[in-house]
């Protein structure tokens, strides 16, 4: 009468990893702006789904041609080298706490087209990577989207011409010889090669919309393995 029970041990795949969307949201990107929209809702929801930490970020400027910080160095007399001359404007569309469910209409402002103005993407892409430190996860990857190189012309202007795009190469650099960040990029009809290890490059205009799931899988794919 005596009856005894057994219980079969079996694994089950844990995803321990945090990913980052981080998109450029520069003028240029305002005609890819449905078509990324679309992308990130469904890709965002897969990784979620997975079960992975996942955040949707942006970066532009709050102004064209530059804001306060250009008006403050034209009263100081215009001192040379004067660094940034515009604010940045980081946009977190979903944080890494919040349900897909609940982020579905901050997603959706990626259409709202004032949002979209230029990009200093070297401080954009620390501040990503500093967020995505800040998860207790094992692995941890940042994509970065982009289709220019960064642009600020008030910033260009008064500084050497290559100051942000340098900025942006070492700060690349940086991630990647620290290792605790997977940076990989998906160029919109760019090559971002010069900038970052792992790449892809994507045509938006001739790709279906499935297609850019794809792309986006296989860039993952590889940083991880790398």
């Amino acid at each position: 009468t005596e009856r005894r029970l057994f219980r079969r041990e079996h694994d089950e795949p844990h995803a321990d990893v945090a990913v980052t969307l981080l998109l450029d949201c520069s003028g240029s990107m305002k005609t890819h702006a449905e078509t990324l929209a679309v992308a990130a809702d469904v890709f965002v929801r897969a990784l979620e789904l997975a079960g992975a930490e996942v955040e949707l970020l942006g970066h532009s400027t709050a102004a064209w041609n530059g804001g306060r910080a250009l008006r403050d160095w034209q009263r100081a007399g215009r001192p040379p080298r004067p660094g940034r001359l515009n604010e940045m404007q980081r946009i977190v569309f979903k944080d890494a706490a919040t349900p897909w469910r609940r982020a579905r209409r901050e997603i959706a402002a990626l259409l709202e087209p004032h949002l979209f103005r230029e990009a200093i993407d070297g401080e954009a892409v620390d501040w990503a990577a500093g967020r995505l430190r800040a998860r207790p996860v094992a692995r941890r990857v940042l994509i970065v989207v982009s289709d220019g190189s960064p642009m600020d012309s008030a910033t260009q202007q008064a500084n050497d011409p290559g100051l942000l795009d340098r900025h942006l190469r070492d700060v690349c650099a940086r991630l990647e010889a620290a290792g605790d960040v997977a940076l990989c990029g998906l160029g919109v009809g760019l090559d971002l090669g010069p900038w970052m290890r792992v790449h892809r490059q994507v045509d938006l205009p001739s790709l279906q919309r499935q297609q850019i799931f794809g792309e986006l899988l296989s860039l993952l794919a590889a940083a991880l393995r790398r």
